[in-house]
């Protein structure tokens, strides 16, 4: 005659006391991955991701100022370019004088006065729009790096970046600012302090050297696909704009010689 069994024998025995098992190891969190330091390329990638964003936000909030000087520095360069091909055409009919024609382009008051136009259209479109974007950029960085929870812009927070001072913690909003600054004397610097984030070991920037900063990355993790194929974006549209503004000089230049009677 068999014995029942006693109640709950037939569940497994609890597990004791001490080190996890094997079941719960993996089941638990993974700890958090180690950081080094972020090389080059997509520190790049991170930077031209943000640079787009403000931008395009430079562009549309002084959109109508932009415009209107552009249109002045237009018509500038076309009364230069017009002045120009008149003066040729001249040099031309003048049995080919063309030292005379040098001289004249530079002592003719029209094109002294079509020149000045022009430069200081151009002056005011290009460093107005570069002073709003680097105002822009500095709020931007700042806000981002050192009060948001990231501690990263959302360019770098895309590449899983993240910027800290030399002990891991968030940098603070002096440091920030003086990083962002130094960034600009690396433009100065004809880049050449941006250059520097190759070099190994710690791959940091002059404006993360002056600043106490460096830029960290999981130590797991690899560029994606779409960030080189944002990178070859970029080297195509750079060649393909410069290729039109030549185009487009050259055109206006043909046309005030074609207006001018000299071809």
């Amino acid at each position: 005659m068999s014995v029942p069994a006693p109640s709950g024998a037939g569940a497994p025995p609890p597990l004791p006391p001490g080190p996890l098992n094997s079941a719960s190891v993996a089941s638990a969190p993974s700890q958090s991955t180690a950081l080094v330091p972020a090389r080059f390329w997509p520190r790049y990638v991170a930077w031209s991701l943000d640079a787009a964003l403000i931008a395009m936000a430079t562009s549309l909030i002084g959109a109508s100022h932009w415009r209107y000087q552009a249109l002045a520095a237009k018509q500038a360069y076309a009364a230069m370019n017009a002045r120009a091909a008149e003066l040729m055409a001249d040099s031309v009919l003048n049995d080919l004088d063309f030292g005379g024609f040098a001289r004249q382009l530079m002592t003719d008051p029209a094109m002294h006065a079509a020149g000045l136009a022009s430069t200081a259209a151009l002056t005011s479109l290009i460093f107005g729009w570069i002073f709003l974007f680097a105002l822009f950029g500095l709020i931007y960085e700042v806000g981002f790096v050192a009060f948001s929870p990231w501690q990263a812009t959302p360019g770098k927070r895309v590449l899983g970046l993240r910027v800290t001072d030399m002990s891991g913690r968030r940098l603070s909003p002096g440091r920030a600012v003086l990083r962002y600054l130094g960034g600009g004397l690396s433009w100065l610097l004809l880049n050449l302090g941006h250059v520097i984030a190759m070099a190994k070991p710690d791959y940091r920037a002059l404006h993360d050297r002056l600043a106490g900063a460096r830029v960290l990355r999981d130590a797991q993790a690899r560029m994606p696909l779409w960030a080189w194929a944002w990178v070859a974006v970029q080297v195509i549209a750079g060649f393909s704009a410069t290729f039109w503004l030549m185009r487009a000089m050259q055109a206006a230049m043909d046309a005030a010689l074609a207006q001018s009677g000299a071809l």
